[in-house]
């Protein structure tokens, strides 16, 4: 018999900023304090965790400095997420 594997393949892309969010309240913070910690502007962090603003070389060093997690990790996440974001555009166009 042949064994079949399946790939999870959801119907939508979770922004890397739920990790942020995530990593942000299990250190005790609130948005704005992080933002205002580190100054950023406050919609610049809210933009992240909506997935509305992507995540570049400087945020990505920076959450991995903060978060110990690395900015590599940070960026592969942010690039997957816009793959995921782009593949569903184009089926849904292709429909």
């Amino acid at each position: 018999m042949t064994q079949r594997t399946y790939q999870h393949r959801p119907e939508y892309a979770t922004p890397p900023g739920y990790v942020l969010q995530d990593h942000i309240e299990a250190n005790g913070l609130t948005l704005a304090g992080f933002a205002r910690q580190h100054s950023l502007p406050e919609e610049l962090v809210a933009d992240v965790i909506q997935g509305r603003a992507p995540i570049d070389g400087d945020l990505a060093a920076l959450f991995g400095r903060e978060f110990s997690l690395g900015a590599d990790v940070w960026l592969r996440m942010e690039a997957r997420y816009r793959r995921e974001l782009a593949e569903k555009a184009a089926t849904e166009a292709a429909d």
